[in-house]
């Protein structure tokens, strides 16, 4: 397996960050919070004994909390259910995570996450990431685990099957930012994300400079509906089982 350690290193450190961790509730909350109301409406059923794997601002808790749902030590085959939502890309040893969800995992358990559609069909990812492909130099970026890998069907049946997880239910939802201005996306990204700002930030300032036009025009150009611009970001809703 590669070595991740750096890039599981700068995940930690940039998300102690609290500009970083207020950008990001700032302007991918109001997607990530309706996709936690979703895991819990459709995946999680009263008396429910839940973890909630890389939890974040806690939002996807607060819903559970909210439901009666408890959160128990972590033991062998404890949980009903483990859910993740958006965390399992800023993992490191995402195979040596899955296992552990297996582990905690009562027998037929479920695991249930979301991430983000990768940018092939996202406009909001696909923008970004033509950008930084065209312009940036990636030799400051640490090797990372593909951050997309889940929203492909195929990879996913075979990453959760290593673990003994069985996929039950791949799906897209559809998500979208509704910015005023054509210059927030490359904000979003920059200040809201640790890799994408950081890798930014490493550039020149020429360099920024072509990466901001970039994207701003992807998004002046093909995502204006009259006043605002609405940039779609869809996600990818996975459930598994334990096998």
């Amino acid at each position: 397996m590669a070595d991740y350690s750096e890039f599981g290193t700068r995940e930690r450190d940039g998300w102690s960050d609290g500009s970083i961790v207020d950008a990001y509730v700032r302007h991918f909350g109001p997607i990530t919070d309706s996709i936690a109301r979703e895991i819990v409406a459709t995946q999680i059923s009263p008396g429910d004994e839940v973890l909630d794997l890389c939890c974040g601002q806690g939002t996807l808790t607060a819903a559970l909390a909210a439901g009666g749902a408890a959160a128990m030590p972590f033991a062998d085959a404890q949980f009903d259910k483990v859910v993740c939502n958006f965390g399992m890309m800023h993992i490191a040893d995402q195979p040596k995570a899955l296992s552990e969800v297996r582990r905690v995992l009562k027998p037929g358990g479920q695991f249930a996450m979301a991430t983000w559609v990768g940018p092939g069909a996202s406009p909001a990812f696909g923008a970004v990431f033509a950008a930084l492909k065209a312009n940036a130099d990636f030799s400051a970026a640490p090797a990372q685990p593909d951050l997309f890998a889940f929203a492909d069907p195929d990879t996913a049946r075979e990453m959760l099957a290593g673990a003994g997880l069985d996929l039950a239910e791949h799906r897209t939802l559809p998500a979208a930012w509704r910015l005023e201005r054509p210059e927030e996306l490359f904000e979003i990204f920059l200040t809201a994300t640790v890799g994408a700002g950081m890798l930014i930030r490493s550039q020149t300032a020429e360099t920024v400079g072509k990466i901001s036009g970039a994207i701003t025009r992807s998004v002046r150009e093909s995502h204006s509906d009259g006043e605002w611009y609405t940039v779609p970001a869809p996600v990818a809703m996975i459930s598994a089982r334990a096998a």
